[in-house]
């Protein structure tokens, strides 16, 4: 399994390669009233409209307002930019080797790995962003 290791509130993460369409640095945006919660506004990319939407606050994380890099990643039909802090590296990780986590309270988190010394956390876009939280 090929993922993009990157970095949010000074907490590691990964993403599937498979699920993530490209890498950009941040936009623009316009803001959106009553707008799903998680959604800091839109951006054009290219003439697409794509939902910008904090990670941090998705994570229940401490919002980290020194955002460098959007990922464009896929969701059902649409694409949707997660604001992150910068892109660690790429690399290819055996499946076994990633321990699941049974916490109720960890939405969106396939479950952790190991590298170079740091706690990983996978990410499942498809859970993190489903109808649950109000972004598919």
């Amino acid at each position: 399994m090929q993922i993009i290791v990157f970095k949010l509130s000074d907490k590691h993460f990964a993403i599937a390669t498979e699920k993530i369409e490209e890498i950009t640095k941040l936009l623009p945006s316009i803001n959106v009233p009553k707008s799903p919660y998680g959604v800091e506004g839109l951006v054009n990319l290219r003439g697409n409209v794509v939902a910008q939407i904090s990670l941090s606050k998705l994570l229940h994380l401490e919002e980290d307002l020194c955002y460098n890099n959007i990922m464009i990643v896929s969701n059902k039909d649409h694409k949707v930019g997660l604001l992150i802090n910068e892109v660690l590296k790429v690399m290819d990780i055996n499946e076994s080797l990633i321990q699941n986590i049974e916490a109720q309270n960890t939405l969106g988190i396939k479950g952790i790995i190991q590298i170079d010394g740091a706690i990983v956390n996978i990410l499942d876009v498809d859970e993190l962003l489903s109808e649950k939280e109000g972004l598919s």
